[in-house]
C-alpha cells in the first residue's frame, strides 16, 4: 500500500490547530428593519460569530430597501468575504488630519500646511450642489463609510465649480503694478520705457485722453483646474490609506482622470529668447537666470544658494536647500530641496563658472553664508519681485505666456537637442519617472523645420537637386 501523501500547504493553512476542518459560519434570519419616527427604516443584523449587531450607516425609505441591505451583508458572511463596515465610523476630518500629521511621504511643512488649508476650503466645507436645486455637499460632516462613489462625484462637481469661481474672482481682482499711463502709451504706439519715471508730457497726454486704464484681467480658461486636481488627489490618497488601514473596503474615488490637471501647451523657448531674457534682467540677478538655464534648478533652489555652495576652482555647485513661503506663515523659510537627489555637488560648465565668478566679485559679500542672489540689503529676493523682473523681461521679447519655470523647460529641451536621452534629462531635472522627463521632450521650431525638410525627398515629391556647373561654364542648351 502506498503511503498517504502529506497534506497540501493550502489545507494546512486552512485547518485549525486541532486538525479538525474549520466550521463555516452561517448566518441566520434576515436581520432587522425598524421603522423610525421619521417614517424611514433602520437596518441592522447580528453577526453569527461575534453576536455583535451592525447597523446601516443611513436609514432607508422603505422596509424592502432595509431588508435588501441586510441580505447583502448576511450573504457576504455566508461567502466568507464579509467586511466590518463599522470600522469606518470615523469622521473624514479626523482621519485626514491624522493622515497628514503621520504620513512619512510628506516631508515639507509647506506641503502639509497647504494640504490642511485646501482640505478646510474644498473638502470639509459645505459646497453648493451644482445641480441648481439649492442643495449642498459636505464631506466634512460624513464618516469614512458614508462616502460612496456617487457622493464623491457630487462633491467633485461642486468642488470644481467652487474652485473655478474662486480662481476667476482672484484673477479679476489683480491690479496692475505699473502706472496706467505706461499701459496707455504702449497701446497707442508711443515710445515708453518699461520702468522708471514717466515724462510730464506723457502724463499730460494720458490725462487729456481721459485717464484710460487697462481692462480688468480675464481668468485663463483652465483657471482653478490645477487646484481641483490637487484637491482630488488629496482625497483619493486619504481614502486609499483608509482602505490600507482596513477602515473601508474600497476607495470611492473612482473618477478617471480627475487627479490630472490639463497641461498648458506653451511654445518652446528658443536660445535667442533665453539670452534676451537674461540681458533684460537687472544685472544683480542676471546670473540667476543663467544658472537656472544651465542647471534646470527650481527658483526656490536658485535663490537659496550661498557662497559656500559654489566651488569655482573645481567648477562644482551644491544645491543643498530651497527657500520659499510656508503656507500660513510669514516670512521666507529655508528647507531641503524637493527631491533628495538634488542635495549633492554637481559639475557646471566653464561658461556658467565664468558668469558666477564675475557675479560673486561684484554682488556677493565675502561671508561664506552670504546669499548669491539678494536684494541690495542682503535679504532674500521676494518671489513677487522676481516675477516683476521676469514680466518686464518677457514683455521685451513679446512672450507674455512665459513663466520662470519655463527656463527649466528650456534647459531640458536644450539637452534633448544636444542628443541627450530621456534618462539623461530625467537625471538633469532630478525627476523620479520617465513620464515626468517626457513632458519636456520637445524640439525647437528651427530643428523641426530642418527635420521636416527631408520629408519631400522621402515621399518622392522633391526633384533631385541638379549639381552646379563647372567653374567658368554657364547653364544652357548645348
Amino acid at each position: 500500500m502506498s503511503p498517504t501523501p502529506p497534506p497540501s500547504p493550502s489545507s494546512e493553512a486552512s485547518a485549525p490547530r486541532t486538525g479538525r476542518p474549520r466550521k463555516r459560519v452561517r448566518s441566520s434570519g434576515s436581520g432587522s428593519a425598524e421603522r423610525q419616527k421619521s417614517g424611514r427604516y433602520r437596518a441592522s443584523y447580528l453577526h453569527p460569530a461575534t453576536g455583535e449587531r451592525h447597523y446601516a450607516p443611513a436609514t432607508f425609505a422603505t422596509k424592502g430597501e432595509a431588508q435588501a441591505w441586510n441580505r447583502q451583508h448576511l450573504a457576504a458572511i455566508d461567502r466568507g468575504d464579509w467586511f466590518d463596515h463599522s470600522k469606518g465610523d470615523r469622521l473624514l476630518t479626523d482621519y485626514l488630519f491624522l493622515w497628514l500629521a503621520t504620513n512619512p511621504k510628506i516631508t515639507k511643512d509647506s506641503t502639509r500646511e497647504l494640504n490642511r488649508d485646501e482640505a478646510r476650503r474644498w473638502i470639509f466645507a459645505k459646497l453648493p450642489d451644482p445641480d441648481g436645486r439649492g442643495g449642498s455637499v459636505e464631506l466634512g460632516a460624513m464618516t469614512l463609510r458614508e462616502i460612496d462613489p456617487a457622493t464623491v462625484r457630487r462633491w467633485y462637481a461642486a468642488m470644481r465649480a467652487a474652485v473655478k469661481a474662486s480662481a476667476v474672482a482672484k484673477a479679476r481682482a489683480v491690479k496692475s503694478r505699473e502706472h496706467p499711463a505706461r499701459w496707455w502709451a504702449r497701446e497707442t504706439g508711443r515710445e515708453v520705457k518699461s520702468s522708471g519715471r514717466l515724462s510730464p508730457q506723457l502724463l499730460a497726454a494720458w490725462a487729456e485722453a481721459g485717464h484710460p486704464a487697462p481692462p480688468a484681467p480675464e481668468a485663463k480658461p483652465t483657471a482653478g483646474e490645477e487646484v481641483a486636481a490637487r484637491v482630488y488627489r488629496l482625497l483619493h490618497a486619504v481614502l486609499a490609506a483608509a482602505v490600507t488601514d482596513e477602515l473601508i473596503k474600497d476607495n470611492p474615488c473612482k473618477i478617471k482622470g480627475a487627479g490630472q490637471a490639463p497641461e498648458v501647451d506653451r511654445a518652446p523657448v528658443s536660445a535667442d529668447e533665453v539670452t534676451a531674457i537674461a540681458q533684460n534682467y537687472p544685472a544683480r540677478y542676471r546670473a540667476a537666470v543663467w544658472f537656472a538655464v544651465f542647471t534646470a534648478r527650481r527658483p526656490g533652489q536658485v535663490f537659496a544658494l550661498r557662497r559656500r555652495d559654489v566651488d569655482l576652482n573645481k567648477r562644482l555647485v551644491h544645491v543643498a536647500r530651497s527657500v520659499g513661503k510656508v503656507h500660513g506663515r510669514k516670512g521666507h523659510h529655508f528647507s531641503t530641496p524637493k527631491t533628495a537627489d538634488t542635495d549633492r555637488w554637481k559639475r557646471i560648465p566653464e561658461e556658467l563658472a565664468t558668469i558666477l565668478a564675475a557675479h560673486l566679485d561684484e554682488f556677493v559679500e565675502s561671508d561664506k553664508d552670504a546669499l548669491l542672489f539678494t536684494t541690495t540689503h542682503g535679504n532674500v529676493l521676494a518671489s513677487s519681485h522676481r516675477s516683476t523682473f521676469f514680466t518686464r523681461a518677457k514683455r521685451k521679447i513679446n512672450r507674455e505666456d512665459l513663466r520662470w519655470y519655463d527656463l527649466r523647460s528650456a534647459s531640458a529641451m536644450f539637452m534633448y537637442e544636444q542628443g541627450a536621452t530621456r534618462s539623461d534629462v530625467k537625471r538633469h531635472l532630478n525627476h523620479r519617472t520617465d513620464a515626468a522627463a517626457a513632458r519636456y521632450e520637445r524640439t525647437s521650431d528651427q530643428r523641426r523645420r530642418n527635420l521636416m525638410s527631408g520629408f519631400g525627398a522621402t515621399l518622392g515629391l522633391t526633384a533631385a537637386a541638379t549639381p552646379p556647373p563647372p567653374s567658368g561654364q554657364t547653364e544652357g542648351p548645348a
